[in-house]
């Protein structure tokens, strides 16, 4: 017995409606697709932002000033011209008089003039001579001067009499460093007292800052400086580089 033709695709058939109805929500969504697209302007659009411009001031005008009245001129009142008297003529009581010629003066004698006598010219007294002018006496130089140009010697002694330590730990370690060192002086140039204001953090540089204010020989103090004082106390840096 022969199954019908329809029997045999009975599943593919039971399926078509199926495919139909997603066919045509297919079809509806593209048909909606199309509808949606935008359309676009090619052409670019320029958008222009333009400040608006304030508005003008306005401009007040004042108002008009009233006229101002013009006072006429009075007319003055001339005055009228009163005229002068006439003088009343004089009248001579002696119209006709006889001039008498007066009586001459008998003429005077010219009487000499006395001159006075020629007095001797007074004579100058001799100028006196000049004396000469005593120069001022220099400057003498101010204490404070002199004060630095001692110091100054001190130190500069000091630097040239120093000298760098000796012996094996100082070849081996060839300590550098500069040391200042303090010492107190008497008048007369002998030395008090002596000690390390700033280390050169070496004991070898420090003693041999001590030896060189022992070993030196300073000059007694100049005349007015450090007056009241007995001793004076000093500084001096000593710098130690080693040689070779």
């Amino acid at each position: 017995m022969q199954t019908p033709f329809l029997f045999r695709f009975r599943e593919s058939l039971a399926g078509l409606p199926s495919l139909l109805v997603l066919l045509a929500l297919v079809l509806a969504g593209v048909q909606q697709t199309a509808r949606l697209v935008r359309h676009e302007d090619p052409k670019p659009v320029q958008i222009a932002l333009f400040e608006e411009a304030p508005p003008a001031p306005k401009v007040e005008t004042p108002p008009p000033e009233p006229p101002k009245k013009v006072e006429t001129p009075r007319p003055v009142a001339k005055p009228i011209p009163v005229p002068a008297p006439r003088p009343a003529p004089k009248s001579d009581p002696n119209p006709i008089e006889q001039v008498r010629p007066a009586p001459e003066t008998p003429p005077v004698a010219a009487q000499p003039v006395a001159r006075p006598a020629p007095q001797p010219t007074p004579v100058a007294p001799p100028a006196p001579a000049p004396q000469p002018v005593a120069q001022p006496a220099p400057p003498a130089p101010s204490s404070a001067n002199v004060e630095a140009q001692y110091v100054g010697k001190l130190r500069a002694h000091l630097n040239s009499i120093k000298r760098y330590p000796t012996g094996r730990e100082a070849s081996q370690l060839k300590p550098q460093g500069k040391v200042r060192v303090w010492f107190v002086l008497r008048r007369d140039g002998s030395v008090v007292d002596v000690g390390i204001d700033e280390s050169s953090n070496s004991m070898l540089l420090d003693d041999a800052a001590r030896k060189t204010i022992n070993r030196a020989t300073f000059a007694a103090f100049p005349d007015g400086t450090w007056p009241g004082e007995g001793t004076h106390r000093f500084t001096a840096d000593l710098e130690f580089i080693p040689v070779g």
